[in-house]
């Protein structure tokens, strides 16, 4: 009986030690993973500062690689600088105690690989462990990556006239009028995905000629193109293998300190000259004349800015409609341009608002309707990415030398020839920014 319990004895012993080691094993792996996690963190973080300090430095003109070796030493990572292996100008590699820091402007592998508008950090460390090197005869290490993206100043959408932000909806761009379409120096977007026979992404059901020229400007789309209108269509549209976009993010324009108007409404037969400033909304009848002082005109109402015959007038004006849409009716003869020089129309955010004409807050979806008759002219960028857009003109034209067309969708109709001239110097153009894109 003795010998049975020292027998026993011994086994509960060594199980003992045997649980008691794999405790310690655990112990031991749970810290030195806490080491491990611990160090690709502050790695991460250090890859992050590093890689917005270079995209900083390149749009300021400065040493972008000096920015993120900088940055990353201030950050923990002091290194030794020199070429990386191949040597070469886009590359920059840091040399410290127990790890590298490569700044490559462009990438040289991965998704961004050869654009310069892209830069990337990678940091590669060996982790000191408590245990791991017992039983490991290499040291753990860590490799973390940020890649930053440097958007220069260019306009919204770089390349064209008319664009259709839409990534779902049927007939992004749509052509539907008797009135023939000329589209010069820019091309045609279409970025929803809707390819079926009853809802494409872009649709010519007119008997109006489209034309877009010269190359390589051309019609795009990101789903279907449904060509059942008599007219003819140059070039034919593209439509496959077509990415979807998405729009970089606008400044929101501040009207703080603009004197309050109200309601502004002209009646028939009177003449009248406006002063940029908040209004609850601007209408005029037929046989109204109105001139527009230059400056930001802020319409905070529901009912927008309308029109219904008359003529409109004004340069070097902003129109941003916080609620309610815009339509200044089919009868209407209008000449509206936008600010033309740098530093002129700039808001108290300091936000400058050259080359937009009209802007409507994307929180409102109101309808954009541009209209006019002969002669009728809008220069300026139109951005209203949350309405639906139409361009309706009556007579034997309608002018519309805006740079820029940007709507949820697009749809162009009416009797009159439309001619849209896409001029990147006449366009609002977005400031310089940085983000990361991994």
């Amino acid at each position: 009986m003795k010998s049975k319990l020292r027998s026993e004895t011994g086994q509960v012993f060594a199980i003992l030690v045997l649980v008691l080691a794999g405790l310690i094993g655990f112990t031991a792996l749970a810290i030195d993973g806490g080491m491990v996690y611990s160090e690709r963190r502050r790695a991460q973080n250090a890859a992050d500062s590093g890689v917005l300090a270079a995209a900083l430095a390149k749009i300021q003109s400065q040493n972008l690689h000096t920015a993120a070796l900088n940055r990353t030493t201030s950050n923990g990572y002091e290194s030794s600088w020199g070429p990386c292996d191949p040597a070469g100008a886009d590359c920059t590699l840091g040399t410290g105690s127990r790890w590298t820091v490569e700044v490559t402007n462009p990438p040289r592998v991965g998704d961004f690989a050869g654009d310069p508008d892209y830069i990337r950090v990678v940091i590669r460390t060996e982790v000191e462990t408590a245990f791991a090197h017992m039983f490991f005869k290499d040291e753990l290490r860590t490799t973390v990556e940020a890649v930053s993206r440097v958007w220069p100043v260019q306009n919204i959408v770089p390349g064209y006239a008319l664009y259709g932000a839409t990534k779902t909806e049927c007939k992004g761009v749509w052509f539907a009028g008797t009135g023939d379409t000329s589209i010069t120096g820019g091309s045609v977007f279409s970025n929803s995905d809707a390819d079926s026979v009853s809802c494409e992404s872009g649709v010519v059901d007119g008997t109006g000629d489209i034309t877009v020229g010269p190359a390589p400007a051309n019609i795009q789309v990101v789903g279907g193109f449904d060509l059942g209108g008599s007219g003819s269509v140059s070039p034919m549209p593209v439509d496959e293998g077509v990415p979807q976009d998405n729009l970089r993010p606008m400044p929101a324009p501040d009207c703080s300190g603009l004197p309050d108007f109200g309601t502004k409404s002209v009646n028939a037969g009177k003449s009248e000259t406006l002063d940029p400033g908040r209004y609850s909304s601007i209408s005029f009848k037929a046989g109204a004349s109105v001139t527009l002082n230059p400056g930001m005109y802020c319409i905070y109402g529901s009912k927008g800015f309308t029109g219904n015959g008359g003529s409109i007038g004004g340069s070097g004006i902003m129109i941003y409609l916080q609620d309610g849409g815009f339509d200044l009716g089919g009868n209407s003869l209008v000449a509206l341009t936008a600010e033309d020089d740098s530093g002129v129309l700039v808001d108290p955010s300091d936000n400058d608002w050259r080359g937009m004409l009209v802007y409507v807050d994307p929180n409102n979806s109101n309808p954009v309707t541009l209209t006019g008759n002969t002669g009728t002219s809008y220069t300026g960028t139109v951005f209203a990415a949350s309405s639906d857009c139409t361009i309706n003109g009556t007579g034997d034209n309608i002018g519309l030398l805006s740079s820029q067309i940007i709507c949820n969708t697009v749809k162009i109709t009416g009797t009159a020839l439309v001619n849209i001239d896409y001029n990147p110097d006449e366009a609002y153009s977005l400031p310089p920014a940085i983000d990361l894109a991994r």
